[in-house]
């Protein structure tokens, strides 16, 4: 057997979750018609929520805001 034998083996694991992957590729791309600030019409950003300055940077930064 390869490995470490200190490590569980991975088929006895049932604390963990392992989602299904997608059945296609996905792909997106930002063109010059998606807003300027991405908290503008976002589903991912929930404007009733208080946010401190990092994490709206954060935001920002990771959905590529200009």
């Amino acid at each position: 057997m390869m490995g470490n034998d200190k490590m569980p083996d991975f088929n006895s694991l049932n604390d963990r979750l392992i989602g299904d992957g997608l059945n296609q590729a996905a792909f997106s791309m930002k063109t010059n018609l998606d807003p300027k600030d991405p908290l503008e019409d976002n589903p991912y950003f929930d404007k009733t929520k208080e946010y401190s300055k990092e994490e709206l940077e954060k935001f920002r930064k990771f959905f590529g805001g200009r």
